[in-house]
């Protein structure tokens, strides 16, 4: 699944704090906040969404957030390509007051002073940054400020046809690499192809990646350390699949992405979020499918973890409003409510109980919850996701090894990635 679709599929949502009435003229916080004394405060919040009845739920919420808030609201949502819209405005000074943003972009919105800091106002509502999941609340948290609050999150996991597992002698899902090699190993016997879908894309490899015990940038954000032996173990391991014949891609098999090559019997094991249950209800609605855990790697459990925040300008005119709004959407009421769609879970720990009593068979996407890393490269990440894809893609079309992949993509996480001094 292509980096827009993938976002399109995690959800998002806001909140605002009204300007006390009476006050022509308040300095609270930030400074000096204008409000009429009459004037009910307004702001402007933009987002995407990727379905009717997403649209229709998240309207529904606004208007709520709205009535909760006294702010009002003008939802502007985006149809699509979203992120150039979104720094196009904020590059001409008319981006809404409240937006959706993506984990792997927000380093680079973070470290120039488009958002607002919201630490000062979590501090007087009681938010805390332990009311999230620490890998999601982390990918909006910079230089010890908080700019945005996570208002949902969707982590990877492994997704596979029960009766071919079956039908191919493998008598329960793979838990770890060596399982899960047997097992496509099996699958492919039995229908003489690979039926483990995969893709030559960062965003499923980094989890391979993590649970080898590779890493990124160093734990002092000094160093870039993606060429390690844990790292050429884990791309190995992974490439392997596909070299080996056991795994095959959906270009191979004709499918747009792995979800809809499990939708289409084009194959039986993929890794994907979430987000596959609307698809596959829509699209293979008689498939029997069970899922799990990412299979542990050598170093233990891994997934990524992606999700969006609410931020706000840093240039609103109403951070008060904008924040209640903000607050709201992604406090416990709002969560609660948005999440009940199923789109993705929420990022608050607190409502995972309720959401699995209503959603219990995806328990394994939210079980990661403590260990998942967030689908963040550091600031300069968007650019160097893109040159690691073309990486992975030329490693699967036989264009380059291993190791020589992993030497230019250290190459230009250096070009791309801003490091600490």
């Amino acid at each position: 699944m292509n980096e827009e679709l993938l976002t399109r599929k995690i959800s998002n949502r806001a909140r605002a704090l009204a300007v006390p009435a009476g006050l022509a003229l308040a300095t609270v916080g930030r400074g000096v906040r204008r409000a009429g004394a009459q004037e009910q405060a307004s702001i402007r919040l933009t987002g995407w969404t990727s379905s009717d009845a997403e649209n229709k739920l998240f309207s529904q919420i606004v208007q709520e957030a709205q009535t909760a808030t006294d702010v009002k609201i003008s939802y502007e949502p985006i149809p699509s390509n979203y992120p150039t819209k979104l720094q196009t405005d904020i590059a001409a000074g008319t981006v809404a007051d409240v937006f959706y943003l993506d984990s792997l972009p927000a380093p680079d919105f973070m470290s120039n002073d488009t958002l607002l800091a919201l630490d000062s106002d979590m501090s007087e509502a009681g938010v805390k940054a332990e009311d999230f999941y620490p890998g999601l609340i982390a990918s909006f948290q910079y230089n010890g400020k908080t700019y945005g609050l996570p208002k949902d999150w969707s982590s990877l996991a492994m997704v596979y046809n029960k009766q071919a597992l079956t039908d191919a002698g493998v008598t329960a899902p793979p838990t770890t690499w060596d399982e899960l090699k047997t097992a496509g190993q099996a699958l492919k016997d039995k229908s003489g192809s690979g039926r483990i879908n995969i893709v030559p894309d960062p965003a499923r490899y980094f989890a391979f990646h993590y649970a080898a015990g590779a890493s990124i940038i160093s734990d002092d954000g000094t160093q870039i350390t993606i060429d390690s032996p844990e790292a050429e173990e884990a791309l190995t391991f992974y490439y392997g699949l596909y070299k080996d014949g056991i795994a095959s891609t959906p270009a191979d098999t004709g499918a747009q992405w792995p979800g809809d090559a499990l939708a289409k019997d084009y194959g039986d094991i993929v890794f994907e979020g979430n987000w596959v249950f609307p698809f596959l209800q829509e699209n293979a609605p008689d498939l029997q499918f069970g899922i799990s855990e990412m299979p542990t790697g050598p170093k233990g459990k891994a997934t990524l973890a992606f999700t969006v925040s609410f931020s706000a300008y840093a240039s609103t005119k109403s951070p008060d409003a904008a924040w209640k709004v903000l607050n709201y959407l992604t406090g416990p009421d709002g969560m609660a409510k948005w999440t009940s769609l199923g789109l993705a879970m929420p990022s608050r720990p607190a409502l995972a109980k309720d959401w699995l009593a209503k959603f219990p068979e995806r328990e394994p996407f939210l079980k990661s919850g403590d260990y998942a890393k967030g689908w963040q490269l550091g600031v300069g990440g968007q650019a160097f996701y893109t040159d690691a894809t073309a990486e992975l893609q030329n490693l699967f079309a036989g264009g380059q090894d291993v190791k020589t992949t992993l030497q230019n993509m250290t190459k230009a996480a250096q070009n791309r990635i801003q490091l600490k001094k």
